[in-house]
């Protein structure tokens, strides 16, 4: 359970009862009492969502579980496939660079 306490309001100054949430408001202005915190999360959550959207398969609240399933494998392949395709590119390099301090 979540200990309720009092801290001063620091928008009206008044003493408030607080629950150590981040979207605890003032009971006397209805500021949030962590507004700093609160900001931080709402722009986590954003970002977060933003990057799910960028996925080259968008997993719609709306999919079925199947469909969600092959979507999450589908764009993880996509992942695998881009870092494997990294990978290739600095090992051919090394190749390269290798063959060219040989004497030869």
């Amino acid at each position: 359970m979540s200990q309720v306490r009092e801290i001063k309001c620091p928008h009206c100054g008044e003493w408030t009862l607080w629950q150590g949430d981040i979207d605890d408001r003032c009971l006397y202005c209805g500021e949030f009492l962590e507004s700093r915190q609160f900001s931080r999360e709402v722009e986590r959550k954003i970002r977060n969502e933003v990057l799910k959207e960028n996925d080259y398969f968008f997993i719609k609240p709306e999919d079925g579980p199947v469909k969600r399933l092959l979507k999450r494998v589908l764009n993880s392949l996509r992942w695998w496939a881009f870092y494997l395709q990294i990978v290739f590119f600095i090992f051919v390099t090394l190749i390269l660079v290798l063959i060219s301090i040989l004497p030869g």
